[in-house]
């Protein structure tokens, strides 16, 4: 059963000129940013802030691209995201178990995912909400359930998704320069959701 949920953080402003950085490791209790993506610091710290994560080690991506009409900036399909293996330098994808992977010292009997923030500089994500009972193929695909039409998440606003959030990239309708931040979080931090407006 998979526990679908995400949250508003707060409003975010993010550059664009056009750069790529693939889960940069930070320490939440004291930010630092990658060289060359220091301008990342305020919207990550705020966005962290919101959403009271203090403490561990965070994963940030970044994606600044021009996204063609018809084409779709990350992974299109409903999906849940895994966790970040650093010794691989990728998610705990595949295996024949399916979603079953060990990471951050986490044994590989148990299920871990990591819960996510993300923002982005035009809209483009969609995100389900609810329990879904089903399980996710390797990769995380869970294009096999019906789901409903899910929330178009709005602009330069930073969302909290839980571990299992089944959320997807869409398919933009016109070409948009697009910046997309993604800070995933360790394993241990507790999801909490909420009904506040973002302030």
């Amino acid at each position: 059963m998979l526990n679908s949920d995400y949250r508003p953080l707060c409003p975010v402003s993010l550059p664009y000129t056009g750069r790529q950085k693939y889960m940069h490791a930070f320490d939440l209790a004291s930010p630092v940013m990658a060289v060359g993506f220091e301008d990342y610091l305020e919207p990550v710290s705020r966005l962290c802030a919101a959403a009271r994560a203090f403490h561990g080690t965070a994963y940030m991506t970044v994606d600044e691209k021009v996204v063609a009409a018809g084409a779709s900036q990350r992974r299109p399909r409903p999906h849940v995201d895994g966790c970040f293996i650093p010794a691989r330098g990728d998610w705990g994808h595949g295996g024949g178990g399916g979603w079953l992977h060990g990471c951050n010292n986490i044994p590989i009997s148990e299920i871990r995912r990591m819960p996510v923030i993300v923002a982005a500089s035009a809209i483009g994500t969609r995100a389900w909400r609810g329990m879904f009972d089903g399980e996710p193929a390797g990769d995380g695909d869970l294009s096999h359930l019906t789901l409903g039409e899910g929330e178009i998440l709005p602009a330069n606003v930073g969302f909290l998704m839980s571990a299992d959030c089944v959320h997807e990239s869409m398919i933009q309708e016109k070409t948009v320069a697009r910046t997309f931040l993604r800070i995933a979080l360790p394993t241990s931090f507790c999801f909490a959701p909420s009904t506040a407006e973002v302030a």
